[in-house]
């Protein structure tokens, strides 16, 4: 436990994790799933009726992926690294995968990203997961797709 959980643990008379649930680790089969990992991350607070555009909600990382807004404590993630060689063309290619998908639904929330321990292709979910715990594939969004393209 970090020294912070501590120390807000010892002040507020409490036990347990500093946040809702232990961390858990989820295996991502490539750029792509990973990209689509942050996209469901970015869309979170637009999902929960928070903000309209993702890169409006102060709390995440979304306006220095989306808009290049400095801040140091920001490290980006290799995946999105690999969207271009310039930070202008990233941000470009970050804001499409952000869009609303053409099927709302696309855009609900699903358990799936939060309940899975590997994210992939049906394939790479057999080769990684105990026979007894498959669980289905995540679909791409379409957002994800045409970055491929």
């Amino acid at each position: 436990m970090t020294q912070t959980a501590k120390t807000f643990h010892r002040l507020r008379n409490r036990s347990g994790h500093f946040w809702e649930r232990r961390y858990r680790a989820c295996l991502v089969e490539d750029d792509f799933y990973a990209l689509a990992a942050l996209r469901y991350t970015d869309r979170n607070p637009v999902r929960a009726g928070i903000v309209e555009d993702p890169a409006a909600y102060a709390w995440s990382s979304c306006a220095s992926y989306a808009l290049g807004a400095r801040n140091p404590l920001i490290g980006f993630h290799p995946s999105y690294l690999g969207l271009g060689r310039y930070a202008k063309v990233r941000q470009r290619h970050y804001r499409a995968i952000l869009a609303p998908s053409s099927d709302p639904h696309l855009d609900d929330r699903d358990s799936r990203w939060t309940s899975q321990h590997a994210i992939g292709s049906s394939g790479f979910l057999r080769r990684h997961h105990p026979s007894g715990l498959r669980r289905r594939m995540i679909p791409l969004p379409e957002q994800i797709q045409r970055v491929g393209k």
